[in-house]
């Protein structure tokens, strides 16, 4: 369930989300080398020529990770793609995104980035909060088929498992939740 404040989709349970992911002491941190593996490893694995590691904060999405190893892109919440992805259970799939009359006038699909694909797994934490998404982004429409959605969903728990091992939560923990 979410509010609409603004142009920008909040989740009821906001506060707790947020709070949830301060936990992780991931926020703003300098880049790391596994979470840029990551990020690589998703880029080659779905051929895609963007593959980011994101984390939505109260008014940001701030990139951890992208296939090139940089850290630290903000966008604001309003614009990016990943704030609608943190809202869906499931991955967010957009094949093509100016054919969503809703997406259209975004400036990262109709301004200079000029993207067209975009699919997200989010990033749940034992909590059962989504505070991120591995995104794959292209310039391109592309077709998304069910073994791309297993694959970004792995990488996603892949990503919540070294959040994990970051604040001491024992391997058979991450399993189980």
């Amino acid at each position: 369930m979410e509010t609409n404040i603004g142009s920008i989709l909040i989740p009821t349970d906001e506060d707790a989300r947020l709070e949830n992911l301060k936990k992780y002491k991931i926020l703003y941190t300098k880049t790391e080398p596994i979470f840029d593996q990551l990020a690589a490893l998703t880029a080659t694995m779905m051929n895609v020529p963007i593959a980011m590691i994101n984390f939505v904060d109260r008014d940001k999405v701030w990139t951890k990770a992208d296939q090139s190893g940089h850290v630290g892109l903000e966008v604001g919440r309003e614009v990016s793609l990943c704030s609608l992805a943190i809202l869906n259970g499931s991955v967010t799939v957009f094949e093509d995104l100016i054919r969503n009359p809703c997406l259209i006038s975004n400036p990262l699909i109709a301004g200079e980035s000029g993207l067209r694909f975009y699919a997200a797994a989010a990033i749940t934490t034992n909590e059962g909060f989504r505070v991120g998404v591995v995104c794959i982004v292209d310039k391109k429409p592309r077709v998304f088929k069910e073994e791309d959605r297993k694959k970004l969903e792995l990488i996603a728990l892949m990503v919540r498992r070294e959040m994990n091992k970051r604040v001491g939560i024992p391997e058979f923990e991450i399993q189980n939740a």
